[in-house]
């Protein structure tokens, strides 16, 4: 999901002096991790095995980097993966969700070295990964500098072209450092990113359906809410510090890539819309496949497409 908040609204949805109350734990969207693993370097990290029985090449599913971002972005993925036999890996991702979210500056060099260490580490095998929107970046990186980690790469909305593949402007930079340095501030700021008018707004612009947008949608960020830890992650996908440019993430990259899109994608405020066109004339080479009457939350709003295609791309040889 290209959940790309405008840098013009930043300061008034940071000033504003709305409430943010707790719900009762029936509206929350529960937590489909159990267990904790140590990964060098990153510290506790959640994530969920995979299901007793299911065989295969091993698929690890990783969330991109957007307010509220968690692995709950795959829960109507990964029923129907687990369903086909698909031996998935899943996991919030450190500086979110349930994962260790310590105080200090997030690169995206940060998480080419999570990947690495994780499938490393913990699943221990060559593995085919599915990444979302700003992970595409990580995950391309990876594949070009330890391809014995990765032997199939699957990218749903990727991003480096139109979006996040420039450094921070001024003003990004400024507002990063400044909420960076001020706890108070930065909490209201990444609270203030998910009440009901927030989420309900910019959530619009992942789907072409606009009915997606609702309670059980609305549940999993609401979840979020008090994870107030998690704003230094958002603090800086917002304030412009994760980026790389698809040219520089793609390169040296010869292993099979996937690249999903919705063919509805579209864009918030001024922003540019990036098609499956434009990442084809950079690497022409990679498979691409686009979905009718889909937004850019492609996991989410077609699942089984989804599914089907990380299913038939995970066993080719």
């Amino acid at each position: 999901m290209k959940f790309l908040f405008s840098i013009v609204l930043l300061p008034l949805v940071l000033w504003s002096q709305t409430i943010v109350t707790s719900l009762p734990d029936s509206r929350l969207s529960p937590s489909l991790l159990n267990e904790t693993v140590q990964v060098s370097g990153f510290g506790d990290v959640r994530i969920r095995r995979p299901l007793s029985g299911n065989a295969g090449f091993p698929v690890l599913l990783i969330h991109g980097v957007y307010g509220g971002a968690s692995h709950r972005t795959f829960k109507e993925l990964l029923p129907l993966l687990d369903q086909a036999g698909l031996p998935v890996y899943i996991l919030d991702l450190p500086g979110a969700g349930e994962s260790n979210k310590a105080k200090r500056p997030y690169k995206i060099e940060d998480f080419d070295l999570f990947i690495e260490k994780f499938i490393s580490e913990v699943i221990q095998t060559r593995t085919t990964v599915v990444a979302e929107s700003l992970l595409s970046a990580s995950a391309l990186k990876v594949s070009s500098t330890h391809p014995e980690l990765i032997r199939r790469l699957i990218l749903l909305s990727p991003t480096g072209l139109n979006s996040l593949n420039k450094p921070p402007t001024d003003r990004e930079q400024k507002l990063y450092d400044r909420l960076y340095s001020d706890e108070v501030a930065s909490d209201a700021f990444y609270q203030n990113l998910l009440i009901e008018n927030s989420l309900n707004y910019f959530l619009k612009f992942a789907f072409f359906d606009d009915s997606f947008v609702n309670d059980n949608l609305l549940n999993d960020y609401r979840a979020m809410r008090t994870n107030t830890l998690q704003k230094y992650l958002t603090l800086s996908f917002v304030g412009g510090q994760l980026y790389r440019p698809f040219e520089e993430s793609a390169k040296n990259v010869f292993i099979p890539v996937l690249n999903i899109f919705g063919k509805n994608y579209e864009a918030f405020a001024d922003g540019q819309i990036s098609t499956a066109d434009m990442f084809k004339n950079v690497r022409p080479d990679f498979e691409y496949m686009e979905i009718e009457n889909c937004g850019s939350s492609v996991q989410r709003e077609k699942p089984a497409e989804v599914a089907k295609a990380i299913i038939e791309f995970n066993i080719e040889d």
